[in-house]
Parts: structure tokens; C-alpha cells; sequence
């Protein structure tokens, strides 16, 4: 009888499959590419705050914004 999966394999074997390298233009070496959110606190002219909230890539080694 099989072994059955245990969910941290099935999360680390997905994980290694979604993973994006590419070359930074800094540094020029293979550096892998993290999804981040990015949350930014604006003040609006009534004096509240509003927040925005934005998904980005930026390179793990030096955490420049990725642009393809």
C-alpha cells in the first residue's frame, strides 16, 4: 500500500512548481521572483485615510520591482 501525501509535500512540491527565476538587472545573477502585496496609507482631503492595496513581483535578492 501507498504512502499517502501529507499537505506540507503536496504544499512544497506546488510551491517548487509555481516557482519563478529570472536574471536582476543589480546584481545579473538567477534570483527568484516573490509575489508581494503592497499596501499603501493615503490621506484623503476630508483628513481620513484610505488605504490601497496592490499585488506586485519584485526579485528576491534585492527587492527591486520586477518588470517583465
Amino acid at each position: 500500500m501507498a504512502k499517502a501525501q501529507s499537505f506540507a509535500d503536496k504544499a512544497a512540491k506546488l510551491a517548487k512548481k509555481t516557482e519563478l527565476t529570472a536574471k536582476c538587472p543589480v546584481t545579473g545573477n538567477e534570483t527568484r521572483i516573490l509575489s508581494v502585496r503592497l499596501v499603501e496609507a493615503v490621506k484623503t482631503p476630508k483628513g481620513t485615510y484610505k488605504f490601497l492595496d496592490r499585488k506586485t513581483k519584485i526579485y528576491e535578492s534585492t527587492f527591486n520591482i520586477y518588470k517583465p
